[in-house]
């Protein structure tokens, strides 16, 4: 057992060795040593978790926490991203020429384009020609798409 365990780690750190020496000098570098640096913690987690006598426990472990992990997509975080950015880049543009916005919701289509724009200002009403048109240059949102409510 032990002298297995011996062999496993000389095998790998002469893989290791080896897949550094290929690599080195490339960008790629950090990524596998990383890799290198987990497949080694792997390797030194079995035969503990062997002489504490739950070999499948690791594998348990890892199986759950697939399991209970929730799946986003790239898509969803990048669109949920840019509507921050587009909510804080017009109440910026407002507050700049003089329009006090206490909210601002930004709704965007699949292809990233703005879908409609709902705008609470405290003069709103009075000032809804000018947040229109100020909207509608900067992001190039049609004037039925903007909604301004005080």
């Amino acid at each position: 057992m032990f002298m297995e365990f011996v062999r496993s780690i000389l095998f790998f750190l002469i893989l290791s060795t080896i897949a550094g020496q290929l690599v080195d000098g490339t960008k790629y570098k950090p990524y596998v040593s990383l890799a290198l640096g987990f497949m080694l913690l792997l390797l030194m987690i079995r035969p503990i978790m062997s002489w504490i006598g739950d070999e499948d426990m690791l594998q348990d472990v890892f199986s759950q926490i697939s399991e209970n992990t929730e799946s986003f997509s790239f898509e969803q975080d990048a669109a949920k991203e840019k509507e921050k950015q587009v909510k804080k880049g017009m109440e910026t543009v407002l507050e700049e020429y003089g329009i006090d916005v206490s909210e601002v919701e930004v709704s965007l289509q699949d292809d990233g384009e703005i879908e409609s724009v709902e705008i609470e200002a405290a003069d709103g009403k009075k000032a809804e020609k000018k947040i229109k048109t100020l909207l509608s240059r900067f992001y190039n949102v049609k004037d039925s798409n903007i909604n301004i409510s005080e």
